[in-house]
């Protein structure tokens, strides 16, 4: 039987046996009403980046012209021609101003923009002609209001009148995640509820309700609803919290459905219901009173679903491609984009590409985006041990504290630079003759070198650069060419990279003539001075991660 060619993803040969090759992967909690039939990774809320401190900066100073005025505003009144008067003046308790010889004027209630005609009409009265007015605000009442709740640091705080909730909230240290509602805010005065407030209003729409705040007012931020969790072919992934006449529609036009998609499966605890008496679908049969696990509905169908409290919804797309489109690299005469039908192989390629006589078709290589990806954790998770090993890292001695601490400055300053590291993806090619059991991916390149007669050396050599190919030299004689070492080379580790892309540790084979190619590149990598790092085990583990991954050698 014809083996299957082997993909072999070049990351973490050299980490066996160590504690840089055990990763432990946590997942979150699940949706609390159907923890028995999924879990979820993904617990941002929808809304969670809506308190930051941004609105809790500043305060209204001045208002809209549909502001009510109310005892404690601040108000700048001129008058002039028949009687002379400027004065700043406050709405005292009973809604009024003074203006000497004219008296009281009632001002309570009188929005901004009619504030000037009243206190005219009023001058008026008394003074007939030759008198003219002007009125304007200059702050609103500064009020103290209580924050109730789920609000992370409830308590009194003081704003204007005129202020916005989000101030207020925000002045509170914002809604907490773990048990506050976003849709369930409430304004109440004297014990009675006045307002009812729904922020995904104001996310989604842009529209927050226009309110004037008095001393003693209390905003109280309920638990939160039902919520659901959201997952694929949208903008925003996690949770969303239900409102009650919330319709799937309504969910997905929030969390931004890409364009894409065109199905959305629902896996919930309790039945699924819909406010219409019938869908005309196949997915009718489980839909209403009867209990289900998990159904699928195309996207125009959600206006009539109605999703229950804990539910999963994954929005997904079940477009079949007909066709992909490969990048095609390097030295060939076809086109640098090739169409091919879905399910295409390698050898697919191939027989349609136009060689060149400089086209070196023994060392075709593939470079994949979720290679490159997993390729990237794996570094970031090398990393992340290594960094914890050293910042937890005990020492019997004050003196050699002294040597750890400058050791981990080192190591620290290295892994930072490690992480900016970004792997090139390659996936290695082992059998030319089964090309035709690799199928290609949209997004896949594919590279075909072009034939060399040089040697490239990097790493640790007095001149980094590229060698003429002579076949009577050894890997020794190349790197003695760069210059040498900058070190003693049995300090070094010698990795050669063939055209193809794959590897061969040459620690052992510097002498060997055979082991050297046209083409081939030299890796001089130095080896951590075991003395002098506790960990140089694993550093040395990790740049050979780096090295064949990226091609780049980082050097401690």
């Amino acid at each position: 039987m014809k083996r299957l060619v082997q993909l072999i993803i070049i990351i973490g040969l050299y980490a066996s046996g160590s504690s840089l090759a055990s990763v432990v992967l946590q997942q979150e909690a699940t949706a609390e009403k159907t923890a028995s039939l999924y879990e979820s990774q993904n617990t941002q809320r929808y809304g969670n980046w809506l308190f930051g401190g941004g609105f809790s900066q500043y305060s209204f100073s001045a208002v809209d012209p549909h502001y009510q005025l109310t005892q404690g505003d601040n108000l700048l009144i001129q008058v002039w021609g028949a009687i002379d008067y400027q004065a700043e003046v406050t709405v005292d308790p009973q809604g009024n101003i003074f203006i000497p010889k004219v008296g009281p004027i009632k001002v309570l209630g009188v929005t901004n923009a009619k504030l000037n005609q009243v206190i005219f009409n009023s001058v008026k009265r008394v003074y007939k002609s030759n008198v003219e007015v002007y009125a304007s605000l200059m702050s609103s009442q500064q009020v103290k209001v209580f924050l109730s709740g789920m609000v992370n640091q409830p308590g009194l705080y003081q704003g204007q009148s005129a202020d916005s909730v989000l101030r207020f909230i925000d002045q509170a240290g914002g809604i907490r995640e773990d048990i506050g509602s976003y849709r369930n805010i409430q304004l109440k005065r004297n014990n009675k509820t006045l307002k009812q407030i729904d922020l995904y209003d104001f996310l989604q729409l842009g529209t927050i309700p226009s309110l004037q705040f008095q001393d003693g007012d209390v905003i109280f931020v309920g638990p939160k609803q039902g919520e659901i969790t959201i997952e694929g072919n949208v903008g925003f992934s996690g949770q969303y919290e239900l409102a009650t006449n919330s319709t799937l529609k309504d969910i997905l036009n929030a969390v931004v459905v890409d364009e894409q998609a065109t199905h959305v499966t629902v896996i919930a605890a309790e039945p699924i219901s819909t406010t219409v008496s019938k869908l005309k679908s196949s997915a009718q049969e489980n839909i209403g009173n009867r209990p289900v696990n998990a159904k699928q509905y195309t996207l125009d169908q959600a206006q009539y679903i109605k999703v229950p409290p804990g539910a999963l919804v994954k929005v997904s797309s079940q477009l079949r491609p007909n066709s992909i489109s490969i990048d095609l690299m390097g030295e060939h005469n076809s086109a640098q984009e090739m169409v091919l039908p879905w399910g295409a192989s390698l050898a697919d390629l191939l027989a349609h590409t136009q060689f060149t006589s400089l086209s070196n078709q023994d060392a075709v290589q593939l470079y994949r985006h979720s290679v490159a990806k997993r390729q990237y954790d794996m570094l970031q998770a090398s990393l992340s041990a290594l960094e914890q090993n050293v910042l937890t890292k005990r020492s019997d001695t004050t003196e050699a504290a002294e040597l750890r601490q400058a050791e981990a400055e080192t190591i620290l300053k290295w892994i930072e630079k490690a992480r900016q590291v970004k792997p090139k993806g390659q996936v290695l090619l082992a059998n030319k003759n089964e090309f035709n059991q690799i199928i290609l991916q949209q997004g896949d390149r594919i590279v075909i070198p072009a034939k060399r007669n040089l040697v490239m050396i990097h790493g640790e050599v007095m001149f980094p650069t590229a060698i003429a190919y002579n076949p009577k030299w050894d890997i020794e004689a190349f790197i003695n060419k760069a210059g040498g070492t900058n070190t003693d080379l049995d300090d070094m580790n010698i990795l050669v990279m063939k055209p193809n892309g794959s590897f061969v540790s040459a620690n052992d084979l510097l002498s060997e003539e055979e082991i050297i190619g046209p083409g081939d590149e030299i890796f001089v990598i130095s080896k951590p001075d075991e003395k002098g790092f506790q960990l140089a085990k694993d550093i040395t583990q990790i740049i050979f991660q780096i090295t064949m991954s990226a091609a780049v050698v980082l050097a401690i």
